[in-house]
């Protein structure tokens, strides 16, 4: 059997290490693992292999590979690998949801503690050298956990962490998925849910029925802080600025953007009351021993004809 590592990234960090590759290796001598940084292009060499790991496929690229079983993403979103042919066909996909978990959900009540402790504005004042006492004693009054209600849009493994974290601190947590299965909100009831809460912290993956959900009349509706550590695209971008510029919302912080790198020129740069951090709530030292165990542990399932953890619905898109 044939395993076809094939890192794309340019970032060194996310570059699949080889150092997994040797202990994969040496821990199932009877597979062939390869590994290419993109030295040769995907589509001459993806022809006999069985196991693809590959943060991204192209149609015709797939055309191509006559043997494939089985992808797996070393990252958590593969919507730029849901075309219909591989959406339609037998081959199994998996990602790496949880794999970030911890990283990612503490990344999130960092945020949430930075927002309703007035931190962006604190820094914007001490960038011009400002000692503006009364901002936070009339202006914005700094917030406990007991004041806010919390609600996660999208209660997976990483929205349910930051769930228990959040609710560890002293916070009430809401949330709210596609299905409104257990106590949550269903997405039908968005705007009921978002009548409840004070903060709203989106953890949810990106798809049809939520691109573009979160715009200014639901920010109306919220009325209090935003913070997106899912997908760029689930919040319009311009109608946040107003939102923000106008008082509207109180704050916001984003990890994530409708097109990333945030260009320079994007006017949510210039706002005193956002915190930015450029798509790295998933880093952590720990995120590629974590990989390993996920792939070690499928690897696993895989050679044995059993189901594999984190599949992927490819109708659903997660």
């Amino acid at each position: 059997m044939k395993v076809l590592i094939y890192s794309r990234q340019k970032i060194e960090f996310w570059k699949f290490p080889r150092w997994v590759v040797e202990d994969l290796r040496s821990k199932y001598p009877e597979v062939n693992f390869e590994i290419n940084y993109g030295e040769d292009p995907l589509s001459e060499i993806i022809e006999d292999v069985d196991v693809l790991i590959t943060s991204r496929l192209t149609p015709e690229e797939f055309r191509r590979a006559k043997k494939l079983r089985w992808i797996h993403s070393p990252f958590v979103g593969v919507g730029n690998m849901l075309f219909d042919e591989l959406v339609n066909s037998p081959v199994l996909l998996t990602n790496s949801r949880g794999v970030n978990k911890e990283a990612v959900s503490t990344h999130a009540v960092a945020m949430a503690l930075a927002l309703i402790r007035g931190i962006p504005w604190a820094f914007h004042f001490k960038n011009e050298r400002k000692y503006d006492h009364s901002f936070f004693t009339t202006d914005f009054i700094p917030m406990e956990p007991s004041e806010v209600k919390i609600g996660i849009m999208g209660y997976g493994e990483i929205g349910s962490s930051i769930g228990e974290k959040m609710k560890s601190l002293g916070f009430e947590v809401l949330c709210l998925t596609r299905s409104g299965s257990g106590n949550c909100f269903s997405l039908e009831q968005l705007d009921q849910f978002l009548e409840k809460i004070d903060a709203l912290i989106i953890a949810a993956p990106r798809t049809k029925e939520n691109e573009g959900i979160i715009n200014y009349r639901r920010m109306k509706i919220l009325g209090g802080f935003l913070i997106n550590v899912g997908r760029g695209k689930i919040v319009v971008e311009s109608d946040l600025t107003s939102a923000l510029k106008d008082g509207t919302l109180k704050g916001a912080a984003l990890d994530v953007f409708e097109k990333e790198p945030l260009p320079p020129e994007s006017p949510l740069w210039e706002i005193p009351g956002l915190i930015i951090t450029p798509h790295t709530s998933g880093t952590s030292r720990l995120f590629w021993k974590r990989q390993k165990q996920l792939i070690e542990e499928n690897l696993k399932l895989f050679l044995q004809g059993k189901g594999l953890k984190n599949l992927v619905n490819k109708k659903l898109g997660y």
